[in-house]
């Protein structure tokens, strides 16, 4: 019978070495990756200019009220196939030739979109260049933007009536 060789394997052939070494591996690897989206995904700026947002929320609270005033109400309805947005005013206001759509998305400033809609009586429309996913920030307003109207369209949602908020009427 030979005799057996009890010293014990090489540190790089047993489990909890490199067990123990993944451990501060995988967090130096995530600390990389978080690095990494943080760099390439800069978030938008934030803003300093607090007089100036303080007379712009105050000049739309203006144009909710006039839009309570002239007892206006907006339906949209959105298609996929065509991408087209469609706009039926509805109330005692006065009718422009067309509309200032703004789309804007939540949390994507590069995907905002701004359209003119031609419109025909109380209907306005247009076709989009693409569909709009997800969730959106929808307001409408006449060129001259006496009034506006707001809402927010939601994920899945192919309608939404935009009406003036509460405290405009």
């Amino acid at each position: 019978m030979a005799p057996r060789d009890l010293s014990p394997p090489p540190w790089y052939r047993q489990f909890w070495p490199w067990f123990l070494i993944m451990l501060p591996a995988t967090s130096v690897i995530g600390g990389v990756i978080t690095i990494f989206l943080a760099t390439s995904h800069p978030e938008a700026m934030v803003v300093d200019d607090y007089a100036r947002i303080g007379l712009s929320t105050q000049r739309n609270f203006e144009r909710d009220r006039r839009a309570a005033e002239l007892g206006l109400s907006a339906k949209v309805s959105v298609t996929a196939e065509p991408a087209e947005i469609r706009i039926r005013i509805e109330g005692d206001g006065p009718r422009p030739d067309h509309l200032v759509l703004l789309l804007s998305h939540p949390t994507r400033s590069e995907a905002d979109r701004r359209l003119l809609l031609p419109g025909f009586a109380e209907a306005y429309g247009a076709r989009l260049e693409s569909p709009l996913p997800g969730r959106w920030y929808v307001q409408i307003e006449p060129p001259d933007g006496d009034w506006r109207l707001a809402g927010e369209l939601l994920v899945g949602e192919t309608a939404l009536t935009l009406l003036p908020p509460a405290s405009a009427r």
